[in-house]
């Protein structure tokens, strides 16, 4: 048996990645050590022992046994050149005593370990309640996601993050110290948008796309006024993460022809779009990417650690670098490989959990693009389709949603009680108390299918800042409010040290629930509050009563028209198993609804079945997958193949 090493697995934080060595002994005892998963329980070194040809290896070891020699292939595939050659420590595994045999024996599992160790995102927000822009928001932001480092995955090199990032309100200060040393005039920052790029690395196709983007601003009637290259730590970049790593520049722009702050925001969306679908056709296509194009916002991310943030981006430690809220998020990359587009927050979201619904919400977007109308597009909407990407994760995707709801003018909490609804059928509290709410709910109930987590959302439009828990409510979300105003929301106590003396109020979002901060008003709305805000502004009630149309059910027959063995005969001929039957037919036909099934599912797929199949039997309900696991898709979809074997 030749001597080899087992890679890390991807997605493990410095403080959760194992330190591993297979090697053959005395016996052909298999030696597995792992060292060093992250749990909130006391941290032990774990040894796994399998005997050699008498006895069936473990489950354990056959994993990392199958991960090992599959995981170059598995890793060239899904993140590039990221190839992965762990160390050996000979010295430590052949002097390695097997003479406490005891170390290798079966023993029950903790259960406290496994309960203990987490792989959800970090994420939170800093508001101040006087919209006082100040730097102390931006380094409590910044100290808060050092200690979110252990949310976020970590790649081989120990400094390649997932990624992580801050929104905040643009820091204008900052930019007009830039621009005066430059001889360019302070920026108007009330017709001024700025752009976070990310850019080809090779000095000409950044040339060609800078090109498109001036071209296509100048076509929009707006000036470009400058370009700055951000000032970045390279050093502290890990390898992987340097391999793949952008030019990070900023684009100023003037908009002239707009007045108000939604239409400008609303022009440079539509910019953007306009420069998205002219890259896609360009071989650097796929390495442009905007960070942001705001006129009141700014995200400033990559694939890095938490720790790393603030140390890569100089601009983070400026004095100058101003703002009233921070929104900050450390990622672990489940349904997508890292890479720094994908590094959060997003353009409107930072997004903890996953969104299981992708592909139908997906779908629902796309077979609606033709239908959808809005005067404040005025006739433009074809200039911003298409309104998803399948190649972006899921958490871009929803950002996508979102900001498409918000820039045909909705506010950010109406946006995200559209698309991420509470669980309101049969809810005691709405049905009696705000019945408002259930109109809303009810109305768009058939204009957008429900983008279901678990999920924990953290948003922002720059003059709102807010957090929504999805219906399932597996994601925690605690907040808090100081007596100097300022609030605090975070996935975990404890970011921030705090004077427990100078809270004034705290409590945590339960499923469904919300919590938003208006920041030219100062108000903070807690759930019912805004749920009501937005539910009262359009007479959804009314709406619903006049257009709303139910099917009345059909008066079904008192007795059976065939006897049973007739019946077991027609539903043999037709494809039910007796499982159907009690499972599925039964139940609807008591319930009146379809029932929902997950997991566990050990038959195999109809399309590679000998034998015919019932039509639904080829489509099945697809759930979150982890990235490097994760199987690629049909490709082609022989559906006439499938109508001949059902037939």
């Amino acid at each position: 048996m030749a001597l080899q090493t087992v890679s890390p697995i991807p997605h493990f934080s410095p403080s959760t990645r194992p330190s591993s060595v297979l090697v053959p002994n005395k016996g052909g005892l298999l030696f597995l050590d792992f060292v060093g998963f992250y749990s909130k329980s006391k941290r032990t070194r774990r040894r796994f022992g399998v005997s050699g040809a008498n006895q069936q290896q473990s489950s354990f070891a056959r994993f990392f046994s199958i991960y090992n020699n599959n995981n170059n292939d598995i890793i060239n595939k899904k993140k590039g050149s990221c190839s992965v050659n762990a160390l050996l420590d000979l010295e430590r595994t052949k002097n390695a005593s097997l003479d406490n045999i005891s170390d290798f024996k079966p023993k029950v599992v903790n259960l406290d370990d496994i309960i203990s160790e987490r792989g959800a995102c970090g994420v939170g927000f800093i508001a101040n309640l006087d919209n006082k822009a100040s730097h102390k928001i931006i380094k409590d932001a910044l100290i808060a996601l050092g200690c979110m480092e252990h949310r976020g995955g970590c790649g081989a090199d120990n400094d390649s993050g997932d990624g992580s990032g801050l929104m905040t309100s643009i820091p204008w200060d900052l930019f007009n110290n830039w621009a005066n040393k430059q001889g360019i005039a302070s920026f108007d920052k009330l017709h001024t948008g700025v752009g976070m790029v990310f850019l080809p690395k090779d000095d000409s196709l950044m040339k060609e796309a800078k090109k498109v983007i001036v071209s296509t601003f100048r076509q929009e009637g707006l000036e470009v006024l400058g370009w700055r290259p951000v000032p970045v730590n390279t050093s502290i970049v890990g390898y992987y993460a340097k391999e793949t790593m952008p030019s990070i520049q900023q684009v100023f722009v003037r908009v002239v022809k707009e007045e108000n702050v939604d239409d400008i925001e609303r022009e440079l969306f539509i910019c953007r779009k306009l420069i998205e679908r002219v890259a896609v056709s360009e071989t650097w296509g796929n390495e442009l990417y905007f960070c942001s194009l705001s006129n009141q916002t700014i995200v400033y991310k990559g694939m890095l650690r938490s720790e790393a943030l603030g140390l890569f981006y100089s601009d983070l430690q400026s004095d100058l670098y101003k703002s009233p809220f921070a929104i900050y998020h450390r990622r672990y990359s489940t349904n997508t490989s890292p890479r720094w587009p994908l590094a959060q927050p997003m353009r409107f979201l930072g997004h903890n959990g996953e969104i299981n619904t992708i592909q139908g919400n997906l779908n629902w977007m796309q077979s609606r693009e033709t239908s959808l109308r809005s005067s404040v597009w005025r006739g433009r909407e074809n200039e911003i389709r298409p309104y998803g990407n399948p190649k972006a994760s899921d958490s871009a995707n929803l950002d996508s949603a979102a900001e498409l709801l918000i820039r045909s003018g909705r506010a950010p909490e109406e946006a995200l009680m559209i698309l991420v609804p509470e669980a309101y059928k049969n809810h005691p509290t709405l049905m009696i108390k705000y019945p408002e709410v259930v109109d809303f709910y009810d109305y768009y109930k058939g204009q957008m299918e429900t983008w279901d987590g678990p999920a924990l959302l953290l948003f922002s439009d720059g003059k709102t800042v807010g957090a929504c828990l999805d219906r399932n409510g597996l994601r925690p979300a605690r907040y808090w409010r100081t007596m100097d105003n300022v609030v605090y929301v975070a996935s975990e106590v404890g970011v921030l040290p705090m004077d427990e003396s100078k809270v004034a109020m705290k409590g945590r979002l339960g499923p469904g629930m919300m919590i938003t901060v208006d920041l030219s008003s100062g108000q903070v709305y807690e759930n019912t509050e805004v749920k009501k805000r937005v539910a009262l502004s359009n007479p959804y009630g009314m709406w619903v009563s006049e257009n709303l149309r139910s099917l009345k059910p059909v008066n079904h027959l008192s007795t059976t028209v065939m006897d049973n063995e007739s019946i077991l005969r027609h539903q043999q001929a037709y494809g039910y198993s007796s499982e159907d039957v009690q499972m599925v037919i039964e139940t609807m036909a008591a319930q009146g609804k379809e029932p929902t099934f997950c997991m566990g599912d050990d038959i195999p797929l109809a399309i590679l079945s000998q034998k015919p199949h019932l039509l639904y039997d080829y489509f099945k309900q697809r759930f979150a997958q982890d990235a490097w696991c994760e199987e690629e898709p049909l490709k082609d979809f022989d559906v006439e193949q499938i109508m001949r074997k059902t037939n």
